[in-house]
């Protein structure tokens, strides 16, 4: 009987352990093209609601109007493309790698999940405001085009808060548990700098201002998560569990 006890337990532990790394290897590739799909998204928002043309904070209200009237197709494509990014995927690569961080490392990656999901939802009402501002554009007075311009802009940097310590606790997750390279925390760490910065960005005009170095922070944090993407994909076998011979 014990005989037959070990070779139904011996089955048993290598039919959990197949689970296991069949959980494991879905958990990284769907994690891996959310990552990816970040970085993808945002690119293509950049050219479709020309966002690098998008008005400073400063420049006359009438100014504002005319971009939001002018490119209100574009900006509304924009924003669900941002909306898709940002307050959908951006969640799921954390939650992914959140799932595969144990032991070592899983604290700090819990955190990094919570901070990322007040990320997702800051994000979602700055977005808010894009949206409306290109929706109702050409009803629009220009004092109202400002003051919605004001809200998305704020909006963007005020989502910095919760991306310094999404990107820090992280970046310590990876060091601690060693389930990525290690330039995928050195690069976690330049994006919490970069929002340290970004999240101070309230001047009307210069470098701490809406259109200064904040402007940096959804690039950066784009390239971090096409890194991340790949690094999982690369790095996929080493997230299956090792097999039970018990």
């Amino acid at each position: 009987m014990s005989t037959v006890s070990r070779v139904v337990d011996t089955e048993v532990g290598g039919s959990s352990g197949e689970l296991d790394a069949s959980r494991s290897i879905v958990v990284c590739r769907l994690a891996a093209a959310a990552a990816l799909g970040v970085a993808a998204l945002y690119a293509l928002s950049v050219p479709v609601g020309s966002l690098m043309s998008l008005p400073g904070t400063d420049v006359p209200a009438t100014e504002t109007l005319s971009f939001f009237v002018d490119h209100r197709d574009g900006m509304l494509a924009a924003v669900v493309l941002n909306g898709i990014a940002w307050c959908a995927l951006m969640p799921l690569v954390f939650v992914g790698l959140r799932a595969r961080i144990t032991g070592e490392g899983s604290l700090a990656a819990s955190i990094a999940l919570a901070a990322a999901l007040v990320e997702a939802a800051m994000i979602g009402v700055a977005l808010l405001f894009g949206a409306i501002a290109a929706f109702a554009a050409p009803d629009l007075s220009p004092a109202l085009a400002r003051v919605l311009d004001y809200g998305l802009a704020l909006g963007t940097s005020a989502s910095a808060w919760p991306t310094v310590p999404c990107a820090l606790a992280m970046a310590i997750a990876i060091r601690r548990s060693r389930v990525l390279p290690a330039y995928t925390a050195n690069l976690g760490l330049a994006v919490a700098a970069v929002h340290v910065l970004a999240g101070v960005g309230f001047a009307r005009t210069g470098a701490f201002s809406p259109d200064g170095i904040a402007l940096l922070g959804a690039p950066v944090f784009a390239v971090w998560m096409a890194v991340i993407g790949i690094a999982l994909l690369r790095r996929g076998p080493e997230f299956i569990p090792a097999r039970s011979h018990a």
